[in-house]
């Protein structure tokens, strides 16, 4: 039996840094012809078959989706080097955004793309009005986990699996 997602939560938005972004990337929106950019960079970075990461499934097919809420940092040839989404979920209420499916291209890591497009996504959320911000994860995204905690965000328990394993991610990544 396959355990659920981790949860995680930004309970504010207040003091959300600027976006700074390495010399040679630009930060926009999703724009018609992407798609093939996304699902590239998603199959990659959750090292998936090809053909499993679909946006027009994924994504435009959603009530949530509007272009401005996808949002992509492009190298300097336009090609898609990461991406996250500003979403809506039921489950965590109206007010609140989730940050989804950020993924970095592995030709671009080590250059703080993954946090730059998700501090991108905060500010879209700040914008739409929302008052903070969730995501769901999974055990072994360590470096993305690390890096939502530096962001401000914190383990929230939405399972009775969920105390054991966050403490099992903490204790390895020596986080207060």
């Amino acid at each position: 039996m396959s355990k659920p997602q981790l949860q995680m939560l930004r309970p504010h938005l207040r003091d959300v840094p600027p976006v700074g972004l390495p010399t040679g990337y630009v930060l926009r929106s999703f724009r018609d012809g992407d798609q093939a950019g996304w699902n590239a960079v998603l199959t990659l970075s959750f090292e998936r078959q090809p053909g499993e990461m679909d946006f027009d499934r994924m994504m435009a097919a959603d009530a949530a989706f509007r272009p401005e809420r996808v949002k992509l940092i492009v190298d300097g040839d336009d090609e898609v080097a990461a991406t996250a989404s500003c979403w809506l979920d039921a489950r965590f209420g109206e007010h609140t955004a989730m940050l989804h499916y950020v993924a970095c291209h592995p030709d671009h890591s080590g250059q703080q793309l993954g946090t730059q497009v998700s501090l991108a996504v905060l500010h879209h959320a700040i914008a739409e009005g929302r008052q903070r911000t969730a995501l769901f994860t999974d055990d072994y995204r360590i470096a993305a986990i690390k890096t939502y905690l530096r962001m401000d965000f914190e383990p929230r328990i939405g399972h009775r699996s969920h105390p054991k394993r966050w403490r099992r991610i903490l204790e390895d990544l020596d986080w207060p």
